[in-house]
């Protein structure tokens, strides 16, 4: 089996449950799959798929079916996002389909139920980009702060922020520093509390938001999350979710296609930078933390949870789910809405 084909292999073992929670039907991911073949045609596969969805957006839109259209060009997102976020092989194709990902879906937003508001976040001289949306019902409302990880985006989360909207929270993703559209501000960095305290300035005098606020984070963002956390006064709660503890002393048991996507994420001398994203030294968040971790991750090992916790200055509900993988969305039915019940009670709705 040649190298290409191992790859294709590999982005479907470790992230076909993603693509499933994040809102394609396991039937069309895999048959989006199957047309590629081969590593080579996964991008083309993948935009093709996107294209076709985006085309029904519009002719809903024509007819006047707005929540129908709202759902094709946030499916078409998808498709977009799936397609481009481990090719790393072409990357001006790359940043193109990145492109129509941010362009169709910031079509759906307004669309979507409840509507997401774009929200631009001044910061070191350029604009970071979230979407914020509001439960229906009478405010003001808590707010669920999403941060996403090293290859996730704003635009993948609709699914995820439904569980905190139906509880009566806000939700706003963001695309950080070196994330989707952040990506401007240059490569991930290991602290974005700037970014985070920017984003909260920003949205705090906002209608409909009580002030109290969780920070989210999935994967790379579980330590992103953290790790903010520990920086910043005024939270409430913070969640990590399949988060890691010292990236650079896990860098010789990632994945292949894990280092393929750090080298994209973290630029040149990519295992000295990973070595400076690590909490060791850090003095934890001094908020309620929610640490969660699936016991089959194959990136993050379930230790990493272990050591997350224990540096919680006001403790942390620690929960390893044994038959989770990555970011446990094998199980989304277990992990999310005990994230969003946990957070709920911290932020009191």
């Amino acid at each position: 089996m040649s190298e290409t084909e191992n790859r294709l292999l590999s982005v479907v073992e470790h992230w076909l449950p993603r693509m499933e929670v994040a809102g394609i039907p396991s039937a069309t991911a895999k048959t989006v799959i199957d047309s590629a073949g081969v590593w080579e045609n996964w991008l083309a596969a993948w935009s093709a798929e996107g294209d076709r969805h985006a085309e029904m957006g519009e002719a809903a839109l024509a007819r006047g079916r707005k929540v129908t259209a709202g759902e094709a060009f946030a499916r078409a997102s998808l498709f977009y996002h799936f397609g481009q976020f481990m090719a790393f092989d072409d990357l001006v194709a790359k940043e193109r389909i990145a492109a129509m990902k941010v362009a169709v879906f910031r079509r759906a937003a307004p669309l979507l139920e409840p509507p997401g508001e774009l929200i631009e976040v001044p910061f070191e001289g350029g604009i970071l980009r979230g979407y914020l949306r509001r439960p229906a019902g009478q405010g003001p409302h808590p707010l669920a702060l999403i941060i996403p990880g090293s290859d996730s985006t704003k635009e993948e989360f609709p699914a995820f922020e439904r569980h905190f909207l139906i509880r009566g929270m806000a939700t706003l993703s963001l695309d950080g520093p070196g994330q989707g559209e952040g990506r401007s501000h240059g490569h991930l960095r290991a602290d974005i509390a700037p970014a985070i305290a920017a984003t909260i300035k920003t949205v705090e005098s906002r209608p409909g938001l009580t002030g109290d606020i969780g920070l989210v984070g999935m994967a790379f963002g579980g330590f992103l999350a953290l790790r903010a956390a520990a920086a910043l006064e005024g939270l409430a709660a913070v969640v990590s979710i399949n988060g890691f503890y010292d990236l650079g002393a896990l860098w010789p048991t990632l994945p292949k296609v894990y280092q393929d996507n750090m080298s994209f994420a973290l630029g040149d001398d990519v295992v000295e930078r990973a070595r400076r994203f690590t909490l060791a030294g850090i003095e934890g968040p001094v908020v309620p933390a929610l640490v969660l971790h699936g016991g089959r991750d194959k990136i993050f090992p379930p230790s990493e949870a272990q050591k997350c916790a224990e540096i919680c200055r006001a403790g942390a509900e620690l929960q390893v789910f044994p038959t989770g993988n990555h970011v446990c969305n094998n199980i989304p039915w277990m992990y999310r809405p005990l994230v969003a019940d946990w957070l709920a009670e911290r932020l009191k709705v």
